[in-house]
């Protein structure tokens, strides 16, 4: 299992030959950076990167048989039923229906319905459609800190439930921040085929967390949107804790020998 924040899980022959060639990753970044802010980038091609290609093609090797561990950011109302089902991809209907229970306890104050309100919201539009189907993670603790995840934090039901409220229900938008604790599930999942946009972004960040931890040049680590379209089993949850548990903090690099 590899936890890109802990780089004593890595790979040990990704850790080495990152650590020999870094020189000429942070010399192959400083060129590619002079290029970007050049006229060349209008009428030249891209400086050569042999050791950045290198690397990346030894990460992507590494990693095809390697599990992953990301983040789901979340609200929940218990944590017992992620650890026993696991994660499902957002289903407006299921959302609704939860809704609707809620209704019946907790947020019976509401003035609407919540068929009336989900009328008002307009799921059938593009605003609301495209993360249906989807459970999304990050790969690094400190996008669980910059803000991003926050509405994921402060709204049971997440974005989904978030955006409903806010186009329909002042009373819903109040009301779902007042319900459920917010969390973080842990999960382990195959770093590449589940783990949706990793065969792209896995290998820079790799690389962008290691220019970090050497300190030689200013780096902004790349992320991205872990993105899976099937449901996450129980058997890959690793825990369920409160958003600000200490193994959640955010985590850099620092130069090297600092952790």
């Amino acid at each position: 299992m590899i936890d890109l924040d802990r780089r004593e899980t890595w790979p040990a022959q990704v850790c080495e030959e990152i650590d020999k060639r870094v020189a000429d990753l942070i010399r192959e970044r400083l060129e590619q950076r002079a290029y970007d802010l050049s006229g060349d980038r209008w009428h030249k091609s891209s400086p050569p990167k042999p050791s950045t290609d290198l690397v990346t093609d030894l990460i992507n090797r590494t990693m095809a048989s390697k599990r992953l561990r990301v983040f789901h950011a979340t609200r929940l109302l218990g944590f017992d039923e992620i650890r026993k089902n696991g994660l499902r991809t957002l289903r407006y209907a299921e959302r609704i229906e939860r809704l609707k229970q809620l209704a019946a306890g907790p947020l019976a104050h509401l003035p609407k319905t919540i068929d009336e309100i989900v009328t008002d919201a307009n799921l059938a539009s593009n605003y609301f459609a495209y993360r249906e189907a989807m459970v999304w993670a990050t790969p690094l603790r400190r996008s669980l800190h910059d803000g991003g995840c926050d509405v994921f934090f402060e709204n049971w039901g997440g974005e989904a439930v978030q955006r409903i409220a806010e186009l329909a229900s002042p009373e819903l938008a109040a009301a779902i921040r007042t319900v459920g604790t917010p969390a973080v599930v842990v999960v382990c999942m195959p770093a590449f085929g589940f783990c949706k946009m990793a065969d792209l972004r896995l290998a820079p960040t790799m690389i962008d967390l290691a220019l970090e931890r050497d300190g030689s040049i200013e780096v902004a680590v790349g992320s991205w949107d872990v993105r899976a379209e099937a449901n996450v089993p129980p058997e890959w949850i690793e825990d369920v804790l409160p958003h600000d548990h200490a193994s959640l903090l955010r985590v850099e690099s620092g130069r090297a020998g600092s952790q």
